[in-house]
């Protein structure tokens, strides 16, 4: 059964001599249970003799084991925990809806361009050596679906130019990019395909990197969108010998560009639904906690940032606190679940952006945020839809977002720790220190006794239990008991601590488990004394737990 005491005292006893009450007295002290086993091996050795058993005694003794605090932080992480002035404590916690990248809005695909080159008449035609052939001066213009697009600057990708030569000749090639420039020089790579024939041409493949490429997709007279002047030239290479062409004898050119990521795109994204799929998001907020809470002022905002230089509207069908433990859900409710949310575009500040922040916020007046989180969800889920540009180019052509830019909804939560507690449940684990090995030790029974300082406004029913390596309950320890809530003064705070102590028994087959696993697992259950009345928590309330043992020590016994 379990004691309860405002004043309780570690209990000392002792069989046999006044030697033994000696021993008992002396492993109350720190590092006790070390001194006893140097006492013990003593004495058996002085009483050890060649022709004659060792003596066994035991003795009753009493030892400290640990000391530990609970405290506010044991329930809620202190990173998150927030303390005003007086000592008042809120929870201060953001986490992540959804993130949508640059690559939901813009992708630029894998494109390829041919460029062909052969005698518009039947020849042949000789070129000397160092003649050059002008074999392509246009405009390209890339697919880019609903996009329409006037600058693009390219983070990283490739440009793959791969000649074709059917010439009997060596030929260099020459491709230039005259609107997409690095540090005000425009794009060119220089190919050398060898010699070949219309049965056996040659093939010569070249690549450069385009990382930090200037794309002015104006087209040459600036008029346009998507469109880049480009242009092809081929040198029969000096110092050879004249080479005879026909009309069969031509030269193939493929441009590739590959893997492109921009670094900054501007122009008109037009108007598009952008899927967002219902998915859910893991929220370790109260993965600590288990029981019931009934909290008093809760408020959150909804914070969507916008990165991108684009106006947007969300439909958010639903946002859903899920407890995967109770299995019960909560759909939040209010402004921004019964109709559309428009979001603000962001700023261009020219090498980079100023994102839009776009605020709404819930209380306890516009929603259910309290019953929201009151269910104590370890997963969020979500399903929306969002529509950029909703109202068309309303910039008139001047769209824009940079590789770093993104669009994300984030829940921001204010939770003053004000609250009636129900079941609410904490576990630590002690790791407990005891003479000897699971296969030899000397204690053989005994009473472990727990002594609790509780500063909480709270009672707390507790129980001890031994657990594996894993942190499985391997069994609980009779009997447990209640810890009483420390006293209220008349603003409600607490205003002293209260004693109280609970005894768990331990029997020969309990120690031997104890002693195999080193680990015994607290458990603490809460409730508030007053179910009708909100509790403030400070951030000076604690819980102090010493552990202590009266304990069977059987000397030359097993250890």
């Amino acid at each position: 059964m379990g004691q309860q005491g405002k004043n309780s005292n570690m209990p000392s006893f002792g069989h046999g001599t006044g030697r033994w009450f000696t021993l008992a007295t002396m492993i109350r002290k720190p590092g006790a249970l070390a001194q006893l086993a140097i006492i013990t091996l003593a004495l058996g050795m002085g009483a050890c003799r060649k022709d004659a058993a060792r003596p066994q005694w035991d003795v009753d003794i009493t030892a400290p084991l640990v000391k530990t605090s609970l405290t506010i932080g044991d329930l809620i992480p202190d990173s998150i925990l927030s303390s005003d002035a007086g000592g008042n404590i809120s929870i201060l916690y953001t986490f992540e809806l959804f993130s949508l990248a640059l690559d939901t809005v813009l992708t630029a695909p894998d494109t390829s361009f041919r460029y062909t080159y052969a005698l518009p008449f039947a020849g042949p035609v000789q070129l000397q050596p160092g003649t050059t052939i002008n074999a392509s001066n246009e405009v390209t213009e890339f697919d880019l679906q609903d996009l329409q697009l006037t600058q693009l600057i390219i983070r990283s990708g490739q440009l793959e130019m791969v000649a074709t030569n059917m010439i009997n000749g060596p030929v260099t090639g020459d491709f230039t990019l005259p609107a997409a420039t690095l540090a005000g020089t425009p794009f060119h790579m220089q190919l050398m395909a060898a010699p070949g024939t219309p049965s056996s041409p040659s093939t010569t493949t070249a690549s450069r990197a385009l990382d930090g490429y200037a794309f002015d997709l104006r087209g040459p007279d600036l008029n346009t969108v998507n469109a880049m002047a480009s242009a092809l030239n081929y040198t029969i290479a000096p110092g050879g010998a004249p080479v005879t062409i026909t009309d069969q004898d031509s030269l193939l050119a493929v441009v590739a560009y590959h893997g492109i990521i921009p670094q900054y795109a501007s122009g008109s994204f037009g108007t598009h639904d952008i899927p967002v799929d219902p998915a859910t998001t893991d929220l370790d907020l109260f993965s600590s906690v288990s029981g019931t809470l009934d909290l008093d002022q809760v408020s959150a905002r909804l914070r969507i940032t916008n990165g991108i230089g684009v106006d947007a509207r969300a439909n958010i069908h639903y946002i859903r606190s899920e407890n995967s433990t109770s299995g019960q859900s909560v759909d939040l409710t209010g402004s921004i679940t019964a109709g559309p949310v428009n979001i603000d575009r962001a700023l261009d500040l020219g090498h980079t952006f100023l994102a839009a922040q776009n605020l709404f916020d819930l209380n306890e007046g516009n929603s259910n945020i309290d019953l929201f989180l009151e269910n104590l969800p370890d997963r969020i889920g979500y399903a929306m839809d969002l529509t950029i540009n909703p109202l068309g180019d309303v910039s008139n052509g001047h769209d824009f977002l940079y590789y770093e830019s993104r669009l994300n909804a984030a829940l921001e939560v204010d939770i003053p720790l004000r609250l009636i507690a129900n079941d609410l449940t904490l576990r630590k684990l002690l790791a407990v220190d005891l003479p000897g090995t699971a296969d030899a030790h000397a204690l053989q029974s005994g009473t472990l006794h727990l002594f609790a300082e509780n500063g909480f406004p709270f009672s707390a029913h507790v129980e001890l239990a031994v657990t594996g390596p894993d942190g499985q309950v391997i069994t609980v320890l009779p009997t447990g008991g209640t810890v009483l809530a420390g006293t209220l003064g008349p603003n409600g705070l607490v205003a002293g601590s209260t004693s109280s102590r609970l005894d768990f028994q331990v029997d020969p087959e309990l120690m031997s488990v104890i002693h195999q696993t080193g680990t015994l697992q607290i458990t603490a259950v809460f409730n508030t004394a007053d179910q009708g009345q909100h509790v403030q928590i400070l951030d000076s309330y604690r819980m102090d737990l010493q552990l202590t043992m009266d304990a069977n020590y059987m000397v030359n016994g097993n250890e």
